[in-house]
């Protein structure tokens, strides 16, 4: 075998060790991640007046104590602080050609959140990705404590069921990016709206006035 030859595999054997190696400490980083003990009761508390009939939060439970590992919640791996919230409820692709709101299908209508927004959300001071899109709050005006989360920078609220004009204190949240209030019912934006520069996308389609 030429030196060539060698020199070639040693360098691959070199790189599959130094990739083995990243992959194993990825993984027990991931494990080592443990959450904020009062994140993580905020978090109970703001499951406990969901109302979630297809039982997608099961895995939010004191049994379970490390949230970090919780279904629709993403950590800091460096902070261990909640930084998103995946709430959102959507459509299977077959519907997508249909425009919303329609007859939903029976199994989507049943994977909605409802229920009560409960302020304990404003206690995750890192979240900066809450998405509580496609859900069934109807009947319920926007809850003004979500617009003391200035730590957000992705805000979707589309096809949620929240009614009513936007809150002025929507302008609080001057580091949103993205903000989408489509399909919101009587939705009026308010002139504090200008207040968030840092906004590259902004969806109101179909607002209903």
């Amino acid at each position: 075998m030429s030196p060539n030859t060698n020199t070639y595999t040693g360098m691959v054997v070199l790189i599959f060790v130094h990739l083995y190696c990243m992959t194993l400490l990825t993984s027990s980083e991931s494990e080592l991640i443990e959450c904020i003990p009062s994140e993580r009761e905020a978090l109970l508390r703001f499951k406990h007046h969901l109302t979630d009939p297809s039982n997608r939060l099961s895995s939010w439970n004191a049994s379970n104590p490390n949230c970090c590992h919780w279904d629709y919640v993403v950590c800091s791996h460096l902070t261990f602080h909640v930084l998103h919230l995946h709430l959102n409820t959507t459509l299977s692709s077959e519907y997508d050609e249909y425009p919303f709101p329609i007859a939903v299908p029976l199994a989507y209508e049943r994977s909605r959140f409802s229920g009560a927004i409960n302020d304990s959300v404003v206690e995750l001071k890192h979240l900066n990705y809450l998405d509580l899109s496609g859900n069934s709050f109807g009947g319920m005006q926007f809850p003004t404590f979500l617009f003391r989360i200035t730590s957000l920078t992705h805000l979707d609220l589309s096809a949620s069921g929240f009614y009513g004009n936007i809150p002025h204190q929507i302008g609080n949240l001057s580091n949103l990016l993205h903000l989408d209030l489509s399909y919101v019912a009587y939705g009026k934006l308010p002139h504090q709206i200008g207040n968030l520069t840092n906004l590259i996308h902004l969806g109101t389609s179909h607002m209903l006035y």
